[in-house]
């Protein structure tokens, strides 16, 4: 690893930062590549360190999440790997942005519709009639008309009213249909994570619990039951852990102890 803070530059797999005034939560932020600053060059670290890459007496640790990261370090793989790989595919795929409704349409009343025609309808038979005694037809003539453009821009209308709204049923039908595949999916592939999470522990347990009684902390009469900075010790002593450690512990004698126990790059704040 090369490490610049402050102005200078460590390399190695052991640096001990005690006398320097550099932030442990930063510098593995900066490891995990979530910031720029202080400046680090070391491998691409693995999924464990979200858990166990910063030891610190305040840390929290969900142990068996950070074993089966361990797991995954050291390359081990389950049988839910393939579907759980699907379930992400199938919700990547989905969309589930809100819908583009198209603005409602006033609906015209069907009585409104009902009298235009009854109107048309009226004028029609004058019109007929007239024409039968050879009588002035034009004001009549001109009335239909009238009477049958307003029906069909009424009729036009309603049409228009009825289609937008079946249309905005149908794209809201088809949104809550989403919401409804996406929220199966996602319990599908938290069911899957827990038992491929389950599968990796124990396939790492014999390792972890031999790891508890390794690592400098109090052994419980269950490895499940250790204390975050035990746990978290041990969880990186059975990974693969290319990246620099961040250690804020008194637990080891040196940081090259640390390294040593945890066969891993650490850094000592």
């Amino acid at each position: 690893m090369k490490l610049r803070v402050a102005g200078t530059t460590y390399t190695g797999t052991v640096v001990d930062l005690r006398t320097r005034p550099i932030d442990g939560t930063a510098l593995a932020a900066s490891i995990r590549g979530q910031r720029c600053l202080p400046a680090v060059a070391c491998p691409e670290p693995s999924s464990v360190y979200a858990y166990a890459g910063h030891v610190r007496p305040s840390m929290g640790l969900r142990t068996r999440t950070a074993l089966a990261a361990a797991a995954r370090s050291q390359g081990h793989g389950t049988p839910q790997d393939e579907a759980i790989a699907e379930c992400c595919a199938k919700l990547t795929e989905l969309d589930c942005s809100p819908p583009d409704l198209p603005d409602p349409v006033d609906p015209v009343p069907e009585a409104t519709v009902d009298d235009l025609q009854e109107t048309v309808a009226a004028h029609r038979g004058r019109l007929t009639a007239r024409r039968e005694v050879g009588a002035e037809e034009e004001a009549v003539r001109a009335a239909l008309r009238d009477a049958a453009m307003e029906l069909s821009e009424r009729e036009t209308r309603q049409a228009a009213a009825r289609e937008t709204r079946e249309l905005r049923r149908e794209r809201a039908r088809a949104y809550r249909d989403t919401l409804e595949e996406r929220r199966r999916l996602s319990d599908e592939l938290a069911n899957l994570r827990r038992c491929a999470r389950a599968t990796l522990v124990d396939r790492c347990a014999d390792a972890f619990a031999r790891a508890v009684e390794t690592v400098p902390g109090a052994v419980p009469d269950d490895p499940f039951d250790a204390d975050p900075v035990t746990a978290a010790l041990a969880v990186l002593r059975v990974a693969r852990t290319p990246a620099p450690v961040v250690l804020e512990t008194g637990r080891f004698g040196t940081p090259a102890a640390a390294s040593d126990c945890l066969d891993a790059p650490v850094v000592r704040c």
